[in-house]
């Protein structure tokens, strides 16, 4: 602990379009899905026809393929974003907790998470959603039993930002989307990117913005 009896820094980090170079969920549900459904489904959610829990259902649901091949798929279009490695490092070797806290599929980022060095893995807990996959059609189930979900997040990101902070941790949030902003609300630091950055500007929420991850600095 620090002199005053704070934990120091824990960091929640978003996966898709964050610790990735794009977004990989969507990538999963174009390749196995196709793009019609996937459009459709985005087309009505921005259009306010139902909750983000909603369209997790509807893009992933019609996905037949096997969990193998899903993780073949992910692990080789995924490229972390440059410098990731080196922060997870960092974090590891500071004692921080680092929490990939994902609003997509476990399915497919954990045979990315696979790729990094077991030190690294290891210190990586992730909370993300999960798929069972069959041929009958992938099904979705929320972290948290859908109880933590607010309505546009599928499970609220602002509920691992506190429970760290109830831990005596001051949490610095990593996102780019709009899942990410219940945890940007509630975390005592924001780095942003893309439409995570506007929503920051408009609500009047202090942030820095980052390209990689070498721009993060705690």
């Amino acid at each position: 602990m620090t002199a005053d009896g704070a934990r120091g820094w824990a960091v929640v980090c978003d996966f898709d379009g964050t610790a990735t170079t794009e977004d990989i969920g969507d990538q999963v549900a174009l390749r196995f899905a196709g793009r019609d459904g996937y459009e459709k489904a985005e087309d009505e959610y921005r259009a306010g026809a139902f909750p983000f829990s909603e369209l997790l259902k509807r893009i992933f649901s019609p996905i037949t393929a096997s969990e193998r091949e899903i993780a073949a798929f992910a692990a080789d279009r995924a490229r972390f974003r440059p410098g990731f490695e080196r922060f997870l490092a960092e974090c590891r070797g500071a004692g921080r907790p680092f929490v990939l806290c994902s609003a997509g599929l476990d399915v497919y980022i954990r045979p990315v998470l696979e790729r990094l060095p077991a030190a690294l893995r290891e210190h990586v807990q992730l909370r993300a959603n999960a798929a069972a996959c069959s041929p009958r059609g992938m099904e979705v189930s929320f972290h948290g039993g859908g109880a933590l979900d607010c309505g546009r997040c599928g499970f609220c990101k602002g509920h691992v930002v506190r429970e760290l902070q109830a831990a005596g941790h001051r949490v610095a949030v990593l996102g780019d989307g709009s899942v990410d902003r219940c945890a940007a609300e509630a975390a005592d630091r924001v780095f942003a990117r893309r439409s995570l950055s506007r929503h920051c500007a408009e609500a009047g929420i202090p942030f820095t913005p980052f390209e990689t991850f070498d721009d993060v600095r705690l």
